[in-house]
């Protein structure tokens, strides 16, 4: 894919893969609010998720160019399937949580 292609993935708002990134991270924050509170680091991930179901679109776009990192996803960011992202947004979480 051209970076050109890989850049407007991540930096145009209705770009399919902005708005299945929105939806994965929604997604993966409404679980960590339903774990049990003997989950390791349960207070941050609470206040992750809190923070990301209260904007899911401004998350997407801080975490788009992580999700780009995945080599799958990279090679056609609008073809990505909703499995993949939300696999590729359930693994960053652990990152996104140190990064902000």
């Amino acid at each position: 894919m051209a970076y050109a292609d890989i850049y407007a993935a991540a930096t145009v708002a209705e770009s399919s893969l902005r708005q299945k990134v929105a939806v994965g991270l929604y997604k993966s924050a409404v679980d960590i609010l339903n774990e049990s509170p003997e989950t390791e680091d349960h207070a941050q991930r609470m206040a992750w998720s809190r923070r990301v179901v209260a904007d899911p679109v401004g998350w997407a776009g801080k975490a788009i160019w992580k999700v780009l990192e995945n080599a799958t996803i990279q090679a056609n960011p609008e073809a990505a399937t909703d499995s993949d992202v939300q696999f590729v947004c359930n693994s960053i979480v652990p990152a996104l949580m140190k990064a902000v």
